[in-house]
Parts: C-alpha cells; sequence; structure tokens
C-alpha cells in the first residue's frame, strides 16, 4: 500500500465501519484505517476478501460482513455482529455507491429510487444504528463520500449526483446536531478518481484530459482519498466538523 507500511496506531482501540470496502475508494479507505490501526469492518454486497487478504498482510484487524445496507434489517444484523466481537463502532464511512452514465429522461423511477436508496437512505439506517453508542460515548466521526461533480456537474448522471448533494446536505444538518455530544461529520469530495471500475468504464483519453485541468496534472488514485479520511476521523479533526473537503487535484484552479 503506498506509502503505508507498517501499522500507525493513529486509530488503535477504536472500531471503523467502511461500507463499499470490497473496492476502489471504499477499499483503500478500510486499508488505511486498518494500517492506521482501526479494527475495521466492511459492509459490502459483494466480496471483501482481497480487502481482509490486505489487511491481514499488513498486520491489521478487520471483518467483512455481506449487508444490503439499503435494508434495515441488514444493517441491524451486521451491527450486532460487530458489537458482539469489538464493542461499538466509533467511526462510520460511507463509501457505498450505486451509480450509472445514463440521460436524465431514460432514467426509470426505479433506477432513480435505487440511486438514493443506495447512495442516500442507506446512511439513515446507519445513523440510526450507530449514533447512539456515539452520543453515549461523546466521541464519533462520520464521513461520507460524496462527489466533486455536485459542484462542477456531470453528463447524463444527474441521478448520481442528486444523491451526492443529498449526502452533502446531511453532513450540514446532522453536523450541527451531533456536534455537542463530540461527534463530527463531513463530507469528502474526490474528482475523478482510477478505480477499477472507472478504469473498466470510462476511455483513456478522459483521464488525461481532466488531469490537464488540475493544478496537479496527474489522474487521483484511492489512496489519495483515504488519507485524507483517516486526518477526518481522527482526534486531529476534532473542531472540524459540516465540512465538505474537494480533494480533486485543484480542478479548475489551474
Amino acid at each position: 500500500m503506498t506509502g503505508i507500511d507498517a501499522m500507525t496506531g493513529r486509530h488503535a482501540g477504536r472500531v471503523a465501519i467502511v461500507t463499499g470496502g470490497a473496492s476502489g475508494i471504499g477499499q483503500a479507505i478500510a486499508l488505511r484505517l486498518a494500517a492506521d490501526g482501526a479494527r475495521v469492518a466492511i459492509l459490502d454486497i459483494g466480496d471483501a476478501a482481497a480487502t481482509l487478504a490486505r489487511i491481514a498482510a499488513q498486520g491489521g484487524e478487520a471483518l467483512a460482513l455481506r449487508c444490503d445496507i439499503t435494508l434495515p434489517e441488514d444493517v441491524g444484523a451486521a451491527l450486532a455482529r460487530i458489537a458482539g466481537r469489538w464493542g461499538a463502532a466509533a467511526i462510520l464511512v460511507h463509501s457505498a455507491v450505486f451509480q450509472f452514465v445514463r440521460p436524465f429522461e431514460a432514467v426509470s423511477f426505479e433506477e432513480w429510487r435505487k440511486v438514493q436508496a443506495v447512495n442516500v437512505d442507506s446512511m439513515y439506517h446507519l445513523l440510526q444504528a450507530t449514533l447512539p453508542a456515539m452520543r453515549a460515548a461523546r466521541w464519533g466521526r462520520v464521513v461520507v463520500v460524496a462527489s466533486s461533480t455536485f459542484f462542477v456537474g456531470a453528463q447524463a448522471m444527474t441521478h448520481y449526483v442528486t444523491s451526492k448533494g443529498a449526502l452533502i446536505g446531511l453532513v450540514h444538518g446532522l453536523a450541527a446536531e451531533v456536534g455537542p455530544q463530540g461527534i463530527t461529520v463531513n463530507a469528502l469530495a474526490p474528482g475523478l478518481t482510477r478505480t477499477a471500475a472507472a478504469v473498466r468504464d470510462l476511455p483513456a483519453e478522459v483521464f488525461a484530459q481532466v488531469a490537464s485541468l488540475q493544478s496537479i496534472p496527474r489522474s487521483g488514485e484511492p489512496e489519495d482519498q483515504a488519507g485524507v479520511v483517516s486526518f477526518l476521523v481522527s482526534d486531529d479533526a476534532s473542531f472540524m466538523t459540516g465540512q465538505t473537503l474537494l480533494v480533486d487535484g485543484g480542478q479548475g484552479r489551474t
């Protein structure tokens, strides 16, 4: 893992939940939090065996649970298993996403609702399950992975941009509610990131074009996002809440 060769202990003793940790940005976040000492529970409908193997290889501790985060009963069962093994989670990172490229008028209402269910509604279920213990402990960290597309738009992805905007709204509202209990709530807004899915779905020239618009003229990597998340869920970020951090290489600011 780039730049992370040993356990740092930054999050030692804390339990972290990462949704979508089987691949992409979520996987990089799970790896980084484990490298920084957290016990990481990965909630994903996909197979997270590769993530678990990499965490084990770097000396970390993790648990992978098949979980449909759009279903409150699945979330409740997963949280019960995590608590039974390690205790209550103090860190929640929502990176799971459902997306596709299609013009707005060609998106069915069923598809629209699935995007909102996975990307937004799931946070309702996750927060209802995790906030009580954070409030009791008077310490908690919540991070949602939003998107830079909320600020710049994206062709044929209105459904996706809408969901990411809703997450940013959730962050702003919830931060004010839970701040008095020592809980911070922030959003990460990545620019175009070279995940396996993005490389599969987008032509190489798209990455080159976006990089040419950035102050840092290279493609973003999942690890670029993971380090920022590790900071946001640390004690160093205890006075930072209700924020949306653009991690996009300075796109449009060259």
